[in-house]
């Protein structure tokens, strides 16, 4: 038994509904490439291995990377690699389309969801766990608290929905806090935003301050007269209260333009 590093944020998850839920969900093909992140002892590369996927597992821990190279080494659609995923390029090892999969350390859940979003071109779907309250906020939609900067960002590339939740004794040791599984499906709507990383810092001035209103938090943001973005807001939303987490896709993309076209 490998003891699990708190230093990794690590979680053996160990129930297997939960396991036969998160490879259902996800629902590899064959000859299809999946990535798993983290694998530790392997309890979803086995049944990803078995579905005909081809596998490459991305593990940190150089206790179970090498160990996980003999779960199956007579097979030739399985790699493993050493390496941190918040800093491995799938493109670097030639991957084009891939699914991914994975229980995610709670501490890097939401620079992974990072990561997922630059390289969204390539990555078709995902089943992730994460902390709880990480998904809520991935996956809140318009009009609830959890609303945040990373569940409208991932709505720019992928449909997101909770499989499941999972509670603290379905990991070895048991975290302090509740999971849950979440589902991403990219999506091929087009909203014609011709500069991602502009968007990106628009929606972080939104949520800057969640206890402020939309007014407020872009109030100094951009070279534009306070009364004049007040009549904006008003104009486009009628209500010059509205706060960013009250707020759609659409709603977030007119403003975006409608005050780039004025500075």
């Amino acid at each position: 038994m490998v003891y699990a590093k708190k230093s990794l944020g690590q979680h053996f998850l160990i129930d297997p509904e939960i396991i036969s839920r998160i490879i259902a969900a996800l629902d590899p093909k064959q000859g299809e490439t999946v990535l798993e992140i983290g694998p530790g002892e392997g309890v979803l590369t086995l049944p990803l291995l078995r579905s005909g996927a081809n596998i490459v597992a991305v593990e940190l821990d150089c206790r179970l990377a090498p160990e996980l190279s003999k779960l199956a080494p007579e097979k030739t659609n399985f790699k493993v690699f050493e390496a941190d995923i918040l800093r491995f390029d799938p493109k670097a090892i030639g991957l084009g389309s891939f699914a991914l999969i994975g229980n995610l350390p709670y501490n890097i859940s939401t620079p992974v969801m990072d990561w997922i979003l630059t390289y969204h071109g390539v990555i078709d779907r995902a089943v992730l766990m994460m902390q709880k309250e990480v998904a809520d906020r991935v996956t809140s939609p318009p009009g609830r608290r959890a609303r945040s900067t990373i569940s409208v960002l991932t709505s720019l590339y992928y449909d997101s929905e909770m499989v499941c939740d999972v509670p603290p004794e379905a990991f070895r040791p048991r975290p302090k806090v509740d999971s849950a599984v979440v589902r991403f499906v990219r999506h091929n709507r087009s909203y014609g935003i011709d500069n991602p990383e502009r968007f990106e810092k628009f929606i972080r001035f939104c949520f800057r301050n969640k206890r402020k209103n939309l007014l407020n938090n872009l109030n100094s943001a951009y070279p534009i007269r306070r009364d004049e973005l007040e009549k904006l807001i008003e104009e486009l939303f009628t209500t010059r209260q509205i706060r960013a987490e009250q707020m759609e896709l659409d709603q977030f993309i007119t403003l975006y333009n409608a005050i780039l076209s004025r500075v």
